[in-house]
């Protein structure tokens, strides 16, 4: 029975598929996505180029993948509504800042970015306003506000895994311990725009085996990045120690300073 055959099989799932569905894609850019593709048997290379643009309460991400095999390029292009601003007196939505805004001051009386509960971030490189609740996280708004998958959550909010680390001011944080309300003005940085930035300790994670199932990767790969962003050339026991606070249930740990070693080389750490 061929491959397809299988795959067309009642429940049947191909290997590719697999793949992307375990996590080894963060926030729709591939880690290493050539070479465990083709190791999967599928014969092709292929590369992915994923631009993100946020526009008010929209993402528009445009994705370009070429594969050599086919010989083909092929652009697609989605917009996605992210969010609605609500007015914290009425609760009417509004699909712009401006329009909640020009409410709140005809309606009831004043403009105050303060009662609109409405911060600035930079994220991956581009400015957002968003408009948070008093409780909600970090890590809620980048994955349910701007769409940005990778901070994971594998102990569900008890700060506990490591899985939804971002990089806050310079340096790794737990994303889900944050409250969003408290950082406004501040600077994010995900796996997403590690990975788009086409930071070396991307293709050191995969070619170095210190990715399984992938799930905790996004997170392992952002404290990573900010280890060699402070230290060019750690130590096995530093790099051991920065990344003591993630937790990989595959049990990748003995590849992980290899992978970050790897990363400091290509940087001219040594």
């Amino acid at each position: 029975m061929t491959d397809k055959e299988k795959n067309n099989k009642p429940g049947a799932i191909s290997r590719r598929e697999f793949l992307k569905d375990a996590g080894l894609l963060v926030g729709g850019t591939a880690i290493g996505s050539s070479v465990l593709l083709a190791a999967c048997g599928d014969g092709e290379t292929v590369t992915e180029k994923v631009t993100t643009t946020v526009t008010g309460a929209e993402t528009t991400t445009t994705k370009t993948v070429t594969s050599t095999a086919a010989g083909e390029t092929v652009t697609t292009t989605a917009t996605q509504q992210v969010s609605k601003f609500v007015c914290p007196i009425d609760g009417m939505e509004f699909d712009t800042l401006e329009e909640l805004q020009a409410h709140f001051k005809a309606e009831h009386g004043g403009e105050s970015a303060t009662a609109l509960n409405i911060i600035t971030l930079n994220v991956n490189g581009i400015e957002c306003k968003l408009q948070c609740e008093p409780t909600e996280t970090l890590q809620d708004l980048l994955r349910n506000k701007l769409g940005l998958k990778s901070p994971k959550d594998m102990c569900f909010g008890w700060g506990a895994c490591g899985s939804c680390s971002v990089i806050l001011d310079g340096r790794p944080i737990l994303s889900c311990m944050a409250l969003a309300g408290e950082l406004d003005g501040s600077t994010v940085e995900t796996a997403e725009g590690i990975a788009d930035a086409g930071h070396p300790i991307i293709g050191a994670f995969n070619e170095a085996y210190a990715i399984q199932c992938g799930y905790c990767t996004p997170g392992f790969v952002v404290t990573a990045k900010a280890l060699l962003d402070h230290d060019a050339n750690p130590s096995e026991e530093k790099i051991r120690e920065a990344l003591s606070g993630n937790l990989c249930r595959c049990g990748t740990y003995p590849r992980m300073a290899v992978a970050v070693e790897l990363a400091a080389q290509r940087m001219g750490g040594e």
